[in-house]
C-alpha cells in the first residue's frame, strides 16, 4: 500500500478521535455551566476535505504510474 493509500485510514482515525474529544469537552463545559469561550474547528469538514484530498491525489499518483 503507498503512503498516500495509507494515509487515509489514519486521517479518519484522528479526526474522529479529534472531533469526539471536542464534543467531550463541549459537553463537560456545558455541565458545568461555563460558557463557550474557546474557537470550536470543524473538525468533521476538515477530516472530510483532507480525505477528499488524499482520495484525488492518490487517484492522479496511481493513474500516472507507468506499468
Amino acid at each position: 500500500m503507498c503512503v498516500i493509500c495509507a494515509a487515509v485510514p489514519a486521517v479518519a482515525t484522528m479526526g474522529t478521535a479529534a472531533d469526539g474529544e471536542q464534543r467531550k469537552r463541549q459537553k463537560e463545559s456545558h455541565a458545568r455551566g461555563e460558557p463557550i469561550t474557546r474557537r470550536q474547528y470543524p473538525i468533521r469538514a476538515l477530516t472530510a476535505l483532507a480525505m477528499l484530498v488524499l482520495f484525488l491525489v492518490s487517484a492522479f499518483y496511481h493513474t500516472q504510474q507507468s506499468g
